[in-house]
C-alpha cells in the first residue's frame, strides 16, 4: 500500500493544509489600538465636560456617546474578530444579530425612559400587604 507524502501547510487544526493571507497586518493592528485609544480618552473626557463647559454639554455627549460606542464596536468587530473577512453569510448573521440586540436594547431603556406613569393614581403605589399563611384571630390583619 502506498501512501502520498507530500508536505502541506499545517498551519489550521481545522482545515489543515489551507494556508490563509487575509486578515490585518501588525501595523494595521496597532493603528486600530490606537484609534481605539483616542475614542477612549474622548469618551472618558466627556465625564468632566460639565466642569469645562458647562451644563449644555450633556445635551452633545450623550449621543457623542452613542456614535463612538457604535464606531468602536464595529472595529473590534471587523479586524480583531476578523468579521472583515468572513463570509457574506456569517456578516449577514452578526449585522442581523447587533441591529436586533441595538432595537431590543433602545426599546427597553426608552420604555424604562419614557412611559414611567400610565395615568393612575396607583401606579407608583406599593402592592398590598399578604397576610401571613397561618393567620388566626387577632393575628391576621383586617
Amino acid at each position: 500500500m502506498s501512501r502520498d507524502t507530500r508536505e502541506v501547510d499545517d498551519d489550521s487544526p481545522v482545515n489543515p493544509g489551507e494556508h490563509h493571507d487575509h486578515g490585518p497586518t501588525d501595523r494595521q493592528y496597532f493603528n486600530i489600538f490606537w484609534v481605539l485609544v483616542v475614542l477612549t480618552a474622548l469618551e472618558v473626557s466627556t465625564e468632566w465636560w460639565t466642569d469645562w463647559f458647562g451644563e449644555g454639554s450633556r445635551r452633545v455627549a450623550v449621543p457623542l456617546l452613542i456614535v463612538l460606542m457604535v464606531i468602536k464596536f464595529f472595529l473590534v468587530a471587523l479586524y480583531f474578530m476578523h468579521l472583515k473577512w468572513d463570509s457574506p453569510m456569517l456578516k449577514r448573521i452578526f449585522y442581523v444579530g447587533a441591529v436586533a440586540a441595538i432595537l431590543l436594547y433602545g426599546g427597553a431603556m426608552s420604555a424604562m425612559h419614557f412611559w414611567q406613569s400610565s395615568g393612575t393614581e396607583l401606579f407608583n403605589d406599593p402592592p398590598p400587604v399578604a397576610p401571613p399563611p397561618f393567620c388566626t384571630g387577632s393575628d391576621c390583619p383586617n
